[in-house]
């Protein structure tokens, strides 16, 4: 197997979700794509694995330093070396397979041009170094279950997880001279094209998030001890979606700003956006989840939304009304 088809083949095992809109993506953009996605993945693993925080902000700070000052590839491959030889993520898992193969990613990396390297370098540095500042919050505290405090320290989060990712992305779209245009737009809602996805699966995911030490709803939301009360999930839709609908509106207009021209990039944004707002009214009706029928209709649905902003507007326009008139209703 080459090192791009192991790459190819990692893909969905460590994200279905991923998987299913990178592969809309065409030539060059969708490789360095697919590489920025895994080599993310690798920081979230440290991020993720069952150590203590010290160790885990060790690796996120060896790993910030593979991708800090352009580089070449053998420098980089001796750094990670001794990161990959950890014990990271769950035996056996596809996340520790990744984490073992690094190495086969940075070369397919070094097979894109250096420009791309040069977009994306500086986005895993800062998304690493961020992840290692709230370990080091979670290791002061000592606590257990460590509590995000307020929405601002949710929205910092998330700026580190998923909204520099954001910025990653419109930045590698905008290499192609159909999105210079739209340029101006993308890079006002970039961020929170991130944050929308990410606030959308920490509503969605808050009880497994505890079970690994972490809960992202803020205190300012719902104090720790009552989050597992049965009316603890309409307290932080009611709570959260008014906050999130305002990222919303604004990947919205992001995606709506993508020119026809350039359908696989609108598909590729369009898939993981709507199926989140759709989860989100599933978790407002009590249910963890789409179900594969409902994914399926609505991967439909996007080709139909990569053509046509008034089909896209309109559907999501209704989702955000039902996701407000729930909100509203009282939660006791």
């Amino acid at each position: 197997m080459t090192d791009w088809d192991y790459c190819e083949e990692i893909l969905p095992k460590v994200s279905r979700a991923f998987a299913l809109n990178i592969g809309r993506l065409r030539g060059e953009t969708y490789r360095a794509t697919l590489l920025g996605y895994l080599l993310f993945r690798i920081a979230d693993t440290f991020e993720d694995s069952r150590v203590t925080c010290q160790k885990k902000i060790e690796a996120l700070h060896k790993c910030a330093q593979v991708f800090e000052g352009n580089k070449l590839l053998e420098k980089r491959l001796g750094l990670y070396e001794s990161l990959a030889e950890g014990l990271w993520g769950d035996k056996g898992s596809p996340e520790a397979d990744l984490v073992k193969n690094g190495g086969r990613v940075f070369r397919c990396y070094f097979d894109l041009p250096a420009t791309y390297r040069e977009i994306m370098d500086p986005r895993i540095v800062e998304t690493a170094f961020g992840m290692a500042k709230f370990q080091m919050r979670k290791e002061e505290t000592g606590q257990d279950i460590f509590q995000l405090r307020d929405l601002d320290e949710l929205r910092e989060y998330c700026y580190y997880v998923a909204g520099n990712v954001g910025v990653m992305l419109t930045q590698l779209f905008c290499l192609r001279d159909g999105l210079l245009k739209a340029k101006p737009k993308l890079v006002e809602t970039q961020i929170d094209f991130g944050l929308a996805l990410q606030l959308a699966n920490i509503v969605k995911d808050h009880l497994k998030d505890l079970e690994r030490g972490w809960c992202y709803i803020p205190a300012s939301v719902i104090k720790i001890a009552e989050i597992r009360e049965p009316e603890a999930r309409g307290k932080i839709l009611k709570e959260m979606v008014p906050h999130l609908v305002g990222h919303l509106d604004a990947t919205a207009s992001y995606i709506e700003a993508i020119p026809y021209s350039e359908e696989d990039i609108r598909r590729f944004c369009l898939i993981p956006f709507v199926l989140a707002y759709n989860t989100l009214i599933e978790v407002e009706s009590g249910k963890e989840k789409l179900t594969r029928p409902q994914v399926a209709a609505i991967l439909g649905q996007c080709e139909e939304f990569s053509r046509s902003n008034d089909l896209f507007r309109r559907d999501y326009r209704a989702a955000r009304r039902r996701l407000m008139a729930g909100a509203a209703r009282p939660t006791s």
